[in-house]
């Protein structure tokens, strides 16, 4: 263990992949409730992992501020795309670091970001009406090297499914069933 990773369970998962690309497929998702107003509840289903089911049942609620219509009484739907973006990028970070023996004793990662809400809102057609761009910022305190810590932020790029999510382009599917 190191970091709080179990470092051998990882190799014998990464393993099973090897042995077997079905088992390294991951399936998930969530339903989202409209609660009235701006308030969405929002549950998670089941993940597979291969053949195996877990069981996950968690849920959260999104709203918007008061100047969105919203009773500002929840993070925003915003809020909770970069928290994803930044959950998943500090665990890849962590676990790099972890896989070069680095003893983290701390890592915080800032994001931002921003809207122009004026493509929201239908004001400006040329506005942009998702994020223009995200800017992130590790700061780790360990006994790694600034090299070390530079490979492991350049590896987050490499490997962390959420980054490659926002940085590639996603096909969306839709369907619509009208009651």
């Amino acid at each position: 263990m190191i970091n709080g990773l179990n470092l051998e369970a990882l190799g014998a998962y990464k393993a099973t992949v090897e042995q077997d690309a079905k088992n390294g497929m991951y399936n998930g998702g969530v339903q989202a409730t409209w609660m009235g107003g701006t308030k969405v509840g929002v549950k998670t289903n089941d993940l597979t992992l291969g053949d195996e089911t877990i069981p996950h049942d968690y849920s959260f609620v999104i709203d918007e501020p008061e100047q969105l219509l919203g009773a500002h009484s929840a993070p925003t739907p915003q809020d909770y795309v970069l928290g994803g973006l930044s959950g998943c990028m500090m665990v890849t970070f962590v676990a790099m670091c972890s896989m070069k023996n680095i003893q983290l004793e701390s890592v915080t990662l800032d994001i931002k970001s921003g809207l122009d809400l004026q493509g929201f809102l239908g004001v400006n057609e040329t506005s942009p009406v998702g994020f223009d761009a995200i800017e992130y910022a590790f700061t780790v305190k360990g006994n790694g090297s600034d090299a070390q810590y530079q490979e492991a932020a350049n590896e987050v790029i490499k490997f962390s499914p959420n980054y490659a999510t926002m940085a590639n382009k996603v096909k969306m599917v839709a369907t619509l069933t009208v009651l």
